[in-house]
């Protein structure tokens, strides 16, 4: 899988009841026999928060190469459910950007 540069909204960004119902919805359906369209609307979810490679298209297959861990932990960054996955810092820290491979 190519680096990724993904950041995640911070605490204080607003819309975290959006962020978190729709990656609920995710987590149910990816649960309950995903489709395709599921699939898409999840990478569309994430692809804002991908900050490199800055083209979108190479960013969006890169994506989708990532492994079935790396992608639900996209999720739960985005939502504020976890730790920023791309970082190595621990939960309590904040962090704005971080790396993946």
């Amino acid at each position: 899988m190519e680096t990724i540069v993904f950041e995640p909204p911070g605490a204080d960004a607003p819309g975290y009841l959006r962020r978190t119902r729709k990656a609920l919805e995710f987590r149910q359906k990816a649960a309950n026999d995903p489709t395709p369209e599921t699939i898409d609307e999840m990478v569309d979810f994430l692809l804002p928060y991908i900050k490199e490679p800055a083209d979108r298209n190479e960013a969006r297959e890169t994506l989708l190469d990532a492994s079935e861990a790396q992608f639900h932990q996209l999720i739960d960054a985005v939502s504020g459910d976890s730790a920023d996955p791309t970082s190595a810092q621990p939960k309590s820290e904040p962090s704005s950007a971080g790396q993946a491979e």
